[in-house]
């Protein structure tokens, strides 16, 4: 059995929430300042093979100071330093040795860790006043005259697109770029379709807790920016009887400020085919899981009433339960 969080978030996406959130990690966080990146080696050696490189920016964690002495030579320049045992986020947890000289624990304006960008702006200690109203539902872009983006959701293609932008029965706009000052709107999206986050930028936290974070998506192989949030929960299961499938879709909605991260909400559902072909999508179910402890296999049920020829599929959360009846064709809701 598994709980709900550690199935769907990483090790390192909690590690990165937790090197945001508590202060007193602070002092073992260290930022490459070497423009052409920073080499992780096997062993505290120069003649140690090559694990990967950092690149300028990147943030590590330092797990040992070695206390082995080092200098060398860049551009004519003697740079003293000594053999840091590192842990990096972006290469699977992996843990090599780096040289401290070009290695910095001054923040910079923009750091990365994984896809991440995160501004030096984005913190506790630097909160906005106001509160952080959504440049993609603004009424000032979506009166522009812009063309609407073609969704794509024919067939599921987890492997490609894993991720949903889900409107939720209105119209936002997908910009060229995430530069507040100089937002380039793209077009209109209406409708639910699938995504893939190919990078994520955190900007601004807001004293109400809201947050300003831009996501860089693909749809249909065209890349858009939105601060829009993701659905990028899922759980499937297999109706055997029917031959086909359900998946059930959620959203992260964050906690105490954390920008998502805890249990998801704001779930729809999608019944395919056994070719992954789109037979039916709900809307926004009227459904609250509530509970950060909620094991997967509680969460969605499915079963086979022989009578009816249909499925009983029901969520349960802390108090809310929805039930769906479905036939392969036409489903039925019940709440509880």
């Amino acid at each position: 059995m598994q709980l709900l969080v550690t199935n769907i978030k990483s090790a390192s996406l909690i590690t990165a929430f937790l090197l945001l959130t508590l202060p007193g990690l602070g002092q073992d966080r260290m930022y490459v300042t070497a423009k052409s990146g920073l080499i992780v080696r096997e062993s505290p050696s120069l003649e140690s093979k090559k694990l990967y490189t950092l690149k300028h920016n990147t943030m590590v964690l330092i797990s040992e100071k070695t206390g082995i002495k080092i200098t060398i030579t860049d551009e004519d320049q003697e740079i003293h330093g000594e053999w840091l045992k590192v842990l990096s986020l972006d290469h699977d947890d992996t843990q090599g040795y780096v040289f401290s000289g070009f290695l910095t624990s001054e923040i910079p304006e923009i750091w990365y860790s994984q896809k991440n960008a995160y501004y030096k702006s984005y913190s506790y200690d630097n909160l906005q006043e106001g509160t952080f109203e959504p440049k993609s539902t603004s009424a000032k872009y979506l009166k522009k005259d812009l063309p609407v983006i073609p969704a794509n959701m024919e067939t599921l293609n987890s492997k490609e697109y894993p991720d949903f932008l889900n409107p939720m029965n209105r119209k936002i706009v997908l910009f060229e770029n995430h530069n507040l000052k100089n937002l380039k709107p793209s077009g209109i999206l209406n409708s639910l379709t699938q995504v893939r986050i190919d990078s994520t930028f955190y900007k601004f936290r807001y004293k109400d807790l809201t947050n300003n974070v831009w996501n860089r998506i693909n749809i249909n192989g065209k890349y858009y920016y939105t601060d829009v949030d993701i659905h990028d929960f899922s759980i499937s299961k297999d109706l055997v009887n029917l031959n086909q499938k359900v998946t059930i879709i959620g959203q992260y909605t964050g906690y105490d400020g954390a920008y998502h991260l805890g249990y998801p909400e704001h779930f729809f559902m999608v019944f395919t085919d056994k070719h992954n072909d789109v037979i039916y999508k709900t809307e926004i179910l009227d459904f609250h899981l509530n509970s950060e402890f909620a094991m997967e296999e509680d969460i969605l049920t499915v079963e086979w009433n022989e009578r009816n020829k249909s499925y009983k599929i029901t969520l349960t959360g802390y108090k809310d339960e929805v039930r769906i009846d479905w036939n392969g064709k036409v489903s039925r809701t019940m709440q509880k």
